[in-house]
């Protein structure tokens, strides 16, 4: 998956849903010109406005009681230890027992497709994540902006019609999320069973490695 669907499609949905509930609340602007200036200025930074929900998905993902983590997990299962280290670590290690450490040349290849096999899985999880968290910013940034026109004597405009419709967004949008999360579920799964069995066979590899290598030392 290349840099665009990554940052892009959380970005795009995020300014879209903001701009449609904007749009539904309190109607048009009454200066076109500056409806479409700050259109496409939103639009121009939907890509770093993506770049920074993935970031803060991804921040998420590396604390300890995240609940969509699968490297410590795995490792945990793979070890049967309950003693293992964080997220973040565990990700670095299996790569370097995979990559580095491993003496086997035919299951470094193997590993490589298993690593590009992981790398789709936790892309979409990263873009399942990114969404979620741009759905609820997104009714937050509404609320704060609905806040401060009110403030200055705006008045959101309420008719049977606009309620409807920002109901169904709303239902919609969470229907949404509830999807992503039930995505998120499977993948972890699935990449938890991959994983651990992945780590099971490095973990055996290493062990064997370093019984060979205290053998030829003592001998």
């Amino acid at each position: 998956m290349n840099w665009f669907e990554r940052y892009g499609i959380p970005g795009f949905y995020f300014v879209l849903l903001v701009a449609a509930f904007y749009y539904i609340i309190f109607g048009p602007p009454y200066d076109q010109d500056i409806v479409l200036t700050a259109l496409g200025i939103a639009l121009s930074a939907s890509l770093p406005i993506g770049y920074i929900l993935v970031i803060f998905s991804q921040r998420l993902f590396y604390c300890d009681r995240f609940p969509w983590r699968v490297h410590s997990e795995a490792w945990k299962a793979a070890k049967n230890d309950a003693d293992v280290g964080k997220e973040w670590w565990v990700e670095a290690e299996a790569t370097i027992l995979g990559r580095w450490k491993c003496s086997d040349k035919d299951k470094i290849e193997k590993g490589k497709w298993l690593q590009e096999w992981f790398a789709k899985r936790f892309d979409v999880l990263a873009i399942n994540s990114a969404l979620i968290l741009a759905t609820f910013l997104g009714w937050v940034l509404v609320d704060l902006v609905g806040l401060g026109l009110r403030v200055f004597q705006k008045p959101p405009l309420v008719d049977c019609c606009r309620t409807g419709v920002l109901f169904l967004i709303a239902c919609l949008s969470l229907l949404a999320v509830v999807v992503l999360i039930h995505s998120n579920r499977l993948l972890t799964k699935q990449a938890k069973h991959v994983a651990t069995e992945y780590y099971e066979d490095l973990i055996k590899d290493l062990i064997s490695t370093q019984t060979s290598s205290s053998r030829n030392h003592i001998s």
